[in-house]
């Protein structure tokens, strides 16, 4: 057995007995680890049960043994107190969407370094936004289909303006309305993608802004086996509406 100091990234929170805890964690340095908290649900535990909110950001040591399932964190502290998102329910909302679009879409995977980066710096960024950030998830959805491996590809031109929601790419065949993304939105769509600023500048309506979120649900059903409805997201909707 080995010890290992890593960030992490809080995605489930299973209850275990009357007073622990099993996380669920995407860490920097290992990928996916499931990680048993013993006490933490008592009354004077020095783990409080808030540090395992979900996305909470963590700095942790723990220890590493080859074969096993579940596994033990010998030190755990916060690597970011969130200082608006617990207090804003539009981003308190977007986060548990997320929380649940990445847990579907990374549920056993790998050391993977770049895109733990991409999940951990963007909701830094989140955080820190102090307006204009109704268009984030978008953002975060589209470009996290780049560290999933079915990033899409900006081919766009006159006369083909369909995007092919399974081929990930823009076509000059009519395609069905459930198959595709059809201007106008798909201008909004190569906006979106092509955006450097988490989608802060962009001027999306309500109804658009629906619209691209069940059509990039959909893009991730059509490329991530066994991704289900995601049942945040009627709720996020009415809430940032």
């Amino acid at each position: 057995m080995m010890t290992e100091k890593t960030n992490g990234i809080v995605l489930k929170t299973t209850k275990y007995s009357e007073t622990s805890i099993i996380v669920k964690v995407f860490t920097e340095a290992l990928g996916m680890r499931s990680y048993i908290i013993p006490g933490v649900r008592k009354k004077n535990s020095k783990n409080p049960l808030n540090l395992f909110q979900p996305l909470s950001l963590l700095e942790m040591v723990v220890y590493e043994k080859s074969g096993r399932d579940l596994h033990h964190i010998k030190e755990i502290k916060s690597a970011h107190v969130y200082q608006s998102i617990p207090y804003d329910i539009k981003k308190s909302s977007m986060v548990v969407f997320l929380n649940e679009l990445i847990f579907q879409s990374v549920r056993e995977i790998e050391k993977n370094e770049s895109m733990f980066g991409f999940v951990f710096h963007s909701l830094l960024y989140l955080d820190a936004m102090k307006e204009h950030y109704q268009n984030f998830h978008l953002w975060f959805m589209l470009r996290f289909t780049h560290y999933l491996g079915f990033e899409t590809t900006m081919n766009y031109a006159p006369g083909q303006e369909y995007f092919d929601l399974q081929e990930g790419k823009f076509t000059s065949l009519i395609l069905p309305e459930e198959l595709c993304i059809r201007q106008p939105l798909s201008q909004i769509f190569i906006q979106l993608r092509e955006n450097e600023d988490f989608g802060s500048s962009l001027i999306i309506s309500r109804a658009e802004r629906r619209q691209l979120l069940y059509k990039l649900q959909q893009f991730y059903q059509f490329h991530l086996p066994g991704f289900d409805d995601l049942k945040s997201l009627p709720v996020m909707i009415e809430v940032l509406e």
